[in-house]
């Protein structure tokens, strides 16, 4: 098996080895925060106590959960987990009543894909206030791609047409699209434009 790989139209995707895919950079992941209000956790026997604002959700799921996230800067790409909770399997139906586990959900975007064109905070305003008050994420980055001079925002078919910057807000959009969910979206921001520029670079050089 040859060492090295090229694809014309996917040039991040040639690597030298493609066996090991070099980490270059670790971002921090946002963590959750319940805010203010949660005092305790619920019990692992009763999760559906953390419906109350002043409860978290379990222990062990939190631990979990947190354990899951990663953000990892690659030489042709990057790729995180953001995990959801889920039902932990069991005897009833399959699942279980009362214990959760998370499921991952891993995301890859290379590089020279089209929509690795906008990297921008988008962030709630007052975060820092509103995640005291009411928990939160983290920040949040998003990367899309725009086109017609940046009114429009690529969006899955059968919208072709795209869809206008000013609806841009509405989460019913169909907007292709990542976000990420991070500790410092600047920080993060930084660094994936700046690895994003150097793979570019790199590729440039070698062909």
């Amino acid at each position: 098996m040859p060492e090295h790989f090229l694809v014309a139209d996917r040039v991040m995707m040639s690597r030298i080895n493609a066996s090991a895919i070099t980490v270059t950079e670790i971002i921090t992941h946002g963590v959750t925060s319940y805010g203010c209000c949660a005092c305790c956790y619920a019990p692992a026997s009763c999760p559906g106590c953390a419906i109350m604002p002043c409860i978290k959700d379990p222990e062990y799921i939190v631990k979990e959960m947190e354990a899951s996230k990663y953000i990892y800067v690659r030489e042709n790409s990057i790729e995180w987990n953001q995990p959801v909770k889920i039902a932990k399997e069991g005897d009833c139906c399959g699942v279980s009543c009362c214990l959760f586990r998370a499921q991952d959900q891993i995301s890859v975007i290379y590089f020279d894909d089209p929509l690795f064109d906008n990297i921008t905070d988008k962030s709630r305003c007052c975060n820092d206030c509103l995640t005291f008050c009411c928990g939160g994420e983290g920040e949040l980055v998003q990367i899309d791609a725009k086109f017609c001079c940046g009114c429009c925002y690529r969006a899955i078919p059968p919208f072709f047409c795209g869809i206008p910057v000013c609806c841009g807000w509405c989460s019913c959009c169909p907007i292709i699209k990542h976000t990420i969910w991070v500790a410092k979206a600047s920080d993060a921001i930084r660094s994936i434009k700046g690895a994003r520029d150097n793979a570019k670079e790199r590729m440039q050089i070698g062909s």
